[in-house]
């Protein structure tokens, strides 16, 4: 229990949003729930079916990640609805502070016509750091499920060495993979060599590529093309972990007869508790820095 109550409203998102409002609410805060009837909440949380309810003021409403599903319209995947996200800003109360996750220029042109404090918590840096725990976790658990071997002895590529790139390249040596992994900053190659990975920088991936089994890409731009993909094996599985654009050209993957598989949004699929522990923690420190203690 947290000895400042305050009042929240979770707005759509999938399982790590459901799991975010129980855990608010464990904290002894008050918590609306709307577009997310499909999911079955305890009596600690107050399920809304309206969304004009939002033109009361609350401490924090929280939006999902990624605020958008299909164009303008909010990520709903557990509401029996679509909402346009220029109507829900319309809603709020002017100064009605708001955090959402992956908000874009537009998002925050909306929030100043409509006199909204808006914070992307996919911004913060404890967040990333955190949700590339359960993402890593969750891109060798879909390797597992995809392979018909083990993921000891095989040798596999780490595209990038960001916040998930370094987990992945940990996780997997430990496995006994024979890890490869590539990226383009210089102090980047220096901690993968330091660190005993086999290191290479990205521009310099061609003609190295049909040795490896197992692919995972994190790189947020075209890597995988269609000259590269036609270098590997068979038998090897591609799995694509970056925002869009993605790093994969999974047209020309599909006419090769590579398996690809672009996997987004990990975190809420493998472990939407963990994720919305994270959330949690991330809007309250949010919160903290903006003067209303959680």
């Amino acid at each position: 229990m947290t000895e400042n109550k305050r009042i929240f409203s979770v707005v759509g998102g999938d399982l790590r949003q459901a799991h975010l409002a129980e855990l608010l609410a464990d904290d002894g805060h008050t918590v609306f729930a709307y577009a997310l009837e499909k999911h079955s909440f305890s009596d600690r949380v107050t399920k809304s079916y309206q969304m004009t309810d939002l033109t009361r003021r609350v401490d924090c409403v929280i939006l999902p990640l990624p605020v958008y599903g299909d164009s303008d319209m909010l990520n709903t995947p557990l509401s029996l609805n679509t909402y346009a996200v220029e109507d829900l800003f319309s809603l709020f109360p002017t100064g009605q502070t708001v955090v959402a996750g992956k908000a874009d220029h537009a998002l925050f042109e909306k929030a100043g016509r409509s006199g909204v404090r808006l914070y992307d918590y996919l911004e913060r840096e404890e967040f990333s750091v955190s949700n590339a725990i359960p993402s890593a976790e969750g891109a060798i658990q879909l390797a597992m499920q995809e392979l018909p071997t083990t993921l000891h002895g095989l040798d596999v590529l780490v595209l990038g060495y960001g916040r998930i790139g370094k987990l992945l390249a940990k996780y997997l040596t430990a496995l006994g993979c024979r890890v490869t992994v590539t990226a383009r900053k210089y102090s980047d190659l220096a901690w993968i060599d330091a660190n005993g990975y086999s290191v290479m920088h990205t521009r310099d991936i061609d003609g190295t590529l049909g040795v490896y089994d197992l692919i995972f890409n994190t790189i947020p731009s075209p890597v995988l093309t269609a000259p590269r993909l036609a270098e590997l094996k068979k038998t090897c599985l591609c799995i694509d972990l970056a925002s869009k654009p993605g790093g994969i050209d999974f047209t020309a993957a599909k006419k090769l007869g590579v398996r690809a598989i672009w996997e987004l949004s990990i975190p809420g699929k493998v472990a939407p508790v963990t994720a919305g522990k994270i959330m949690k923690q991330t809007i309250y420190n949010i919160m903290e820095e903006w003067g209303c203690h959680a």
